[in-house]
């Protein structure tokens, strides 16, 4: 019975302890910070929605776009600034980015943010 009871202990101190490590290695988060983090979130999975390579195109889609955007209230990314060397390309990922939506935005104007997208061919980059 003892040895039982031992063993019980030791397998919740075991997963206290397992849960407590999953949940250190997650940076806390709190108020704003933690409405950050979620529209940062949301914002990395839509650009990878959204942005790809453009295969089916005849002409040359190489190169690299800045771009500097800022997330509206409604969740729509305004551009702010975008250049690159390829006009072809910069319409290609403006037209992406015009579909990017992170969800609403109710704190407004969330920061500048400033994206380098390079196109090419796989192992050229």
């Amino acid at each position: 019975m003892k040895r039982l009871t031992l063993l019980r202990t030791a397998l919740v101190l075991a997963t206290v302890f397992t849960m407590g490590y999953t949940r250190a290695s997650e940076p806390p988060v709190a108020g704003a910070e933690a409405s950050n983090a979620t529209l940062e979130r949301a914002l990395d999975k839509q650009l990878s929605k959204h942005i790809s390579f453009p295969l089916l195109r005849n002409t040359n889609m190489t190169g690299e776009v800045y771009v500097s955007f800022v997330v509206n209230k409604e969740g729509k990314l305004e551009v702010i600034s975008a250049t690159s060397t390829n006009d072809e390309l910069c319409a290609y990922v403006l037209r992406k980015l015009a579909l990017v939506d992170i969800g609403e935005n109710p704190d407004g104007t969330w920061r500048t943010e400033h994206v380098r997208f390079t196109f090419g061919p796989e192992g050229s980059i």
